[in-house]
């Protein structure tokens, strides 16, 4: 699922977008990504001016999803797409879904490693860990996408 974030202006991104896509309000997002838990938020920010920060910030004390900043640079998104128009938007939301895919089969990992019991062979750890390594593969190849894919909520403060 992802979820827009967006103001009163907001920008005809769905075209761009997949169809599980969620329109929310600034004042709620916070309570938007906590009940949906979705993979990516894209922060409209060029129709919200100066809450895309604190909207970004809401997104990342609730939910690991990853985060794109849509017509913005300088907001502390995995992924910054300045230009607004569809394609520069479905490419920095694609690279969003590699970060997100890959965090959740590393927080997969981690659970399937505390639910296996000490002394035990567990098929399905070597399983989660093949996937955590495929996820980590496909990101694309730059340091930017590397560093997302790694951040960790102690990370954001």
């Amino acid at each position: 699922m992802t979820h827009v974030v967006a103001g009163d202006l907001w920008r005809p991104l769905a075209d761009a977008l997949p169809d599980d896509v969620v329109t929310v309000d600034a004042a709620a997002v916070r309570d938007s990504v906590a009940s949906d838990d979705p993979a990516v938020v894209v922060v409209d920010a060029a129709t919200l001016a100066d809450p895309a920060a604190a909207a970004v910030d809401d997104v990342r004390s609730t939910t690991d999803a990853a985060v794109v900043a849509v017509g913005a640079t300088t907001l502390d998104a995995d992924v910054a797409c300045a230009a607004t128009d569809e394609a520069a938007v479905a490419v920095a939301v694609e690279r969003a879904r590699h970060i997100a895919a890959y965090r959740r089969s590393v927080s997969d990992l981690y659970e399937a490693c505390r639910e296996r019991a000490l002394g035990r062979p567990d098929e399905d750890v070597r399983e989660r860990r093949q996937s955590a390594d495929d996820q980590f593969a496909s990101l694309p190849d730059d340091r930017e996408a590397f560093a997302a894919a790694l951040r960790t909520e102690a990370d954001d403060g």
